[in-house]
């Protein structure tokens, strides 16, 4: 939001099935950053012949309702309505789709897609537990939290500012274990936006309530945040509420997630934090049936970016400063047309191919803050994208790659109020939200872009300050930027 496979594997996960002649096509084209678990945006299964799964996007940010009817007049339906960014999740026949474009109202349309938790991410063994541990003391920040001390200072920024529950940080990721010890006090409560029976998983019931961290992907997320107890956050004493939004099986998709972006912001939240990055293509996408030759138009991604782009700036108008991982995949995510060959290249085996341009997003919409990671010593991660302009700053998120010690790794809180060793820019992300937080519990008056301005100018610049291309403004620093 969360084990080492081939980049391939990695990337894309596909399954191509024929029953009856009727083609059910899965494809990946957004990649979620989570290092709990990388996951993968993966398009609807959606018979050609049959349904689609769509995203509808209007012009001016309001909903045509002629559409609407259109779509409910030939038998489909109207899922869900985004009053506020004037869009629809419809389902209907793909034979709608250029009736659908055809409307001067519409500005774009997509197969939605669903985001699937993937094994592209690391994580090790659960070494502590909380079971007959009765002492509060910080034993396991002192022994292996080597992040949170160099974000601050030792500690140092700890005595400047702490956090409060006047300012509240939104996670969305895949809930939080609420017992959690190191996380109890802190926890403000959250929504469940996984819809009942979503994706055939019966243990969906839509209840609001239900935001049990099934991966420990959200936990971990939290912990680098607002952990005070045997571990601790970078601010300790912020408050956070969780917005869960992935099932058991670690699916969701794009509308959820902005769902998830739309209420965490009507609910108050100063800051959310998006520990996911994906790749979306903006322009077209084609398959070729191997077994026919029929090349089939899949259309364009465009509504899917543009859903996302507008849910976003939504909260950042909104007054809430968005924090986004960079991703996972070792991409510089400048390179806008090198990243759709990318694409191109570990799909084509598949009969599927991309023109136009690809993005990472959330992290190139205007306003959000990107981050990349780092290691123990300071140098990039080997997993983390990068890419100048893209990049906004950098914190650590762990890697053993050289080392192989699960100590280079970073340590947060797990599920069953227990503790873990996590590495990605998903642990680097929160990083930067809780030191927003922080800055905003100083001055509650900042604008999001007031806040990332304090961010950038107190970074600790690294490589002599040559390498924005990897770090952006620089090191993360909460004490410089609390002082």
């Amino acid at each position: 939001m969360m084990l080492c496979t081939s980049k391939k594997g990695m990337v894309i996960k596909m399954k191509i099935k024929q029953k009856n002649r009727f083609l059910n096509v899965v494809i990946s084209i957004f990649i979620f950053s989570l290092i709990m678990s990388n996951t993968h945006f993966v398009a609807n299964a959606a018979d050609i012949n049959n349904n689609v799964d769509l995203i509808i996007l209007f012009n001016n940010n309001k909903i045509d309702e002629n559409v609407e009817n259109i779509i409910i007049n030939s038998g489909g339906e109207v899922i869900d309505e985004f009053q506020d960014i004037g869009g629809i999740e419809a389902k209907c026949s793909a034979n709608l789709i250029p009736i659908i474009n055809s409307v001067d109202s519409v500005e774009s349309l997509a197969p939605n897609h669903i985001i699937k938790l993937s094994s592209n991410e690391k994580k090790e063994e659960l070494i502590e537990s909380n079971d007959n541990y009765t002492n509060t003391s910080s034993d396991l920040y002192e022994k292996y939290q080597w992040d949170i001390k160099r974000v601050t200072n030792n500690g140092e920024s700890l005595k400047l500012e702490s956090g409060n529950h006047n300012v509240v940080v939104g996670i969305i990721d895949s809930g939080v274990d609420v017992s959690h010890p190191d996380l109890i006090n802190n926890f403000l409560g959250g929504k469940n936006l996984v819809p009942a029976g979503f994706k055939d998983d019966s243990s969906e019931t839509g209840d609001i309530n239900d935001i049990s961290d099934r991966s420990g992907h959200g936990t971990g997320v939290a912990g680098i945040i607002a952990a005070n107890g045997r571990t601790k956050g970078i601010a300790p004493n912020i408050g956070f509420k969780s917005y869960r939004i992935f099932n058991k099986a670690g699916e969701t998709s794009a509308t959820i997630c902005s769902s998830a972006i739309i209420d965490a912001t009507n609910d108050g939240v100063k800051v959310i934090n998006l520990s996911i990055s994906s790749f979306d293509l903006k322009g077209k996408c084609y398959w070729t049936n191997p077994d026919t030759g029929i090349k089939y138009n899949l259309g364009s991604n465009m509504a899917e970016y543009s859903l996302i782009k507008r849910a976003v700036k939504y909260a950042i108008d909104k007054g809430v400063t968005v924090i986004a991982a960079s991703g996972n995949e070792s991409q510089d995510c400048a390179n806008k047309s090198e990243l759709t060959n990318y694409l191109n290249e570990i799909n084509s085996d598949y009969g599927f191919k991309y023109e136009g341009l690809t993005y990472e997003t959330p992290g190139t919409v205007k306003g959000v803050v990107t981050v990349s990671a780092t290691g123990k010593d300071d140098k990039l991660a080997s997993y983390s994208n990068y890419g100048t302009g893209f990049i906004d700053i950098t914190a650590p998120g762990g890697d053993r790659a050289n080392t192989h010690k699960s100590t280079d790794m970073c340590y947060t809180t797990s599920i069953k109020s227990r503790y873990t060793f996590q590495q990605g820019t998903s642990f680097s992300a929160p990083k930067v939200s809780a030191v927003a937080a922080l800055i905003i519990c100083k001055d509650k008056n900042l604008t999001p872009k007031e806040v990332a301005k304090k961010i950038y100018k107190t970074a600790e610049k690294l490589d002599n300050g040559k390498s924005s291309k990897y770090y952006g403004a620089g090191m993360i620093n909460a004490y410089d930027a609390l002082r």
